[in-house]
């Protein structure tokens, strides 16, 4: 190898022993080969949480602004691709972006998944050939069952690192060369993920108590039990009262202490049996972080989402409306039992 010209070749055993074949390419541009075929140089991973309901103008829109920042600098060929993940694991394909732009959404299928690819070559200062980099966007309404199965059969730790990206609403990833290409598309991503609209399906009023349906349900569960103990002992603070004149006989206390331990089991249970219409009512209330409306099939399926939103979150309220009332009725009666005792 010379240092000046910064030539690899082959040595002469080498040419015999491959038939004659010399081989001299200088360090740069063999380097280049090497990140054309390997195909992932260095990485940059962003990840997004925000709740995204997309379009297919959402993603016209992503290309135009990832093609606009492109133009500034030297772009040799840009080829954009996307792969679209549908209900029942089947997957569209589409090589070039004209087939995406061009294709009618009057399906039926619901659409779960879509990944989005720019892979373009960089004229990059201090290298004789273009860089390949590539930009990948990733956005799933879930993440498959079949896809964790498959991490878990595979047993790679690498997989593993990977699964809080995998489980995210959204990320991108960045192979690059040039570190500030790769941050300054980050940036173009970030920017689109922070302008798109939230899920409609779910008011916030009624996500606001979603997100805290279990402690919702606790609260119920455990209001029902603690009610009824203040109505047990006002009770039993009336009757010593106003019947036995606050001398009630020891038989008479052990047969109310008996009957109103043994009850707490069965107030338990109407507690609970509360608590878990509460919490279902809510967990079936459809607060999905990602929603695409892009075939007619995911058009239908919003709509009847909206609809069984409804359904649901008037379910809860009536739930609601049980436990408080019950509550409400058990506390004034011990408050009366209580004052007049």
């Amino acid at each position: 190898m010379t240092h000046g010209n910064a030539v690899i070749e082959m040595d002469e055993d080498s040419i015999k022993k491959e038939g004659g074949v010399v081989a001299k390419l200088p360090k740069e541009q063999l380097k280049s080969l090497f990140y054309l075929f390997s195909g992932k140089p260095d990485s940059r991973i962003k990840v997004y949480h925000k709740p995204l309901f997309l379009d297919v103008d959402d993603i016209i829109e992503l290309n135009d602004c990832i093609t606009r920042k492109l133009q500034v600098h030297n772009i040799y060929a840009q080829i954009t691709s996307l792969n679209i993940g549908y209900e029942g694991a089947d997957i569209q394909e589409f090589g070039t972006w004209a087939e995406f732009t061009e294709h009618h959404w009057q399906s039926p299928d619901c659409i779960e998944e879509i990944v989005i690819k720019w892979d373009f070559m960089v004229d990059i200062q201090g290298f004789d050939s273009p860089q390949r980099h590539t930009l990948l966007v990733r956005v799933s309404s879930d993440m498959k069952p079949g896809k964790f199965m498959q991490m878990m059969a595979s047993g790679n730790s690498d997989d593993f690192d990977q699964i809080d990206v995998m489980t995210a609403p959204a990320f991108c990833r960045v192979d690059f060369i040039n570190a500030q290409i790769s941050k300054e598309l980050i940036n173009e991503v970030s920017d689109w993920v922070s302008c798109r609209k939230e899920p409609a399906l779910i008011t916030d009023f009624y996500y606001w108590f979603k997100k805290r349906r279990q402690t919702l349900a606790e609260l119920t569960h455990h209001s029902v039990i603690f009610m009824y103990a203040m109505l047990w002992v006002s009770s039993f603070l009336w009757v010593n009262t106003n019947i036995y004149s606050a001398s009630m006989p020891m038989h008479v206390m052990a047969i109310w202490l008996f009957l109103g331990l043994y009850a707490f089991n069965p107030i338990g249970k109407i507690g609970h049996i509360l608590a878990s219409k509460v919490y279902g009512a809510l967990d079936n209330i459809n607060g999905k972080k990602v929603v695409f409306n892009f075939t007619s099939g995911d058009k239908k399926l919003n709509a009847e989402s909206i609809d069984r939103n409804k359904q649901h979150g008037k379910l809860f309220l009536k739930q609601t409306g049980w436990s408080l009332a019950l509550n409400i009725v058990a506390g004034v009666i011990a408050s009366y039992l209580y004052m007049n005792s």
